[in-house]
């Protein structure tokens, strides 16, 4: 009978792990609301194919959502191209799907560099300037805003002083209120304060556009299957009830999608702190 108590124990821990949520994480790279807003009808989409709910979960850096995806703790993440590329270095098992097309129709964004429209930079002594960041992994972060600096200011950003406040938003507001002469950001969030006062300076080369990533170590190949499908499938009327950074529809990740950043200065080379305390 002891053989029967096994089955049965070994059926129900079966039947648990089968039943569990799935976790979808994000950066939180706005308001925490705004973005559970966001990606609440895409998550319930899915939800009606796979059968299985999905729990959203804020992550609070790139560092520490590529640590849980390796440890089997996330089984979809939205990410931009440099996390993704430096998630697929570290795991196999990550498996981009489909990127997010843009207002437009086009598949891939840029990223810019900023500065309040008023302010007059002392470009001469850029000792003095100060550069607001997004976090170290993010495509608009150092490694977008470098270059650009470098190409506007003739001085490399090692030479200024930098700060990582993390959010999209942050960087516009903190130079907005004066806290920051530069900053480096999305195109599209930067656009949503022009109003204010915030001016683009300087744009980077298209980069590919923010992926599903799928971890294939926890979903099988039906989910995986099933997940992609279902968002190329996704009539228009659906996905424009998403949020505006995922509203107009997606494209399938092809082998050669983030094969022109292979050019791109080598990603543990990224200070990981800011030199402004």
């Amino acid at each position: 009978m002891r053989w029967i108590y096994y089955i049965g124990l070994m059926s129900i821990c079966a039947l648990s792990l089968e039943a569990r949520s799935l976790i979808f994480t994000s950066l939180p790279y706005k308001n925490n609301a705004g973005i559970v807003e966001d990606f609440a009808p895409m998550l319930r989409y899915l939800e009606s194919d796979l059968n299985r709910s999905i729990e959203f979960r804020f992550e609070p850096s790139y560092q520490k959502l590529i640590a849980d995806f390796i440890d089997n703790k996330i089984d979809m993440a939205y990410m931009g191209p440099l996390p993704t590329l430096a998630l697929m270095k570290q795991d196999a098992s990550a498996l981009p799907v489909v990127t997010f097309n843009d207002a437009k129709g086009k598949n891939g964004y840029r990223c810019v560099l900023v500065k309040f429209m008023p302010d007059m930079l002392m470009l001469e002594q850029p000792q003095t300037l100060k550069v607001a960041l997004t976090e170290p992994l993010s495509t608009c972060g150092y490694f977008s805003t470098a270059p650009l600096v470098q190409t506007y200011a003739k001085a490399p950003l090692s030479t200024m002083h930098y700060r990582y406040v993390h959010k999209h938003d942050e960087v516009a507001l903190s130079v907005l209120r004066g806290e920051f002469h530069l900053g480096g950001m999305k195109e599209s969030i930067a656009e949503s304060y022009r109003s204010l006062g915030l001016e683009i300076i300087a744009y980077s080369p298209i980069v590919p556009s923010f992926a599903l990533v799928l971890n294939t170590k926890t979903l099988s190949p039906e989910q995986i299957e099933a997940i992609r499908t279902r968002l190329l499938n996704a009539p228009a009327k659906e996905y424009a009830s998403w949020g505006k950074e995922i509203s107009w529809g997606v494209q399938a990740v092809q082998t050669d999608t983030y094969r022109h950043m292979q050019f791109f200065s080598d990603i543990e080379s990224i200070p990981q702190e800011g030199n402004l305390r």
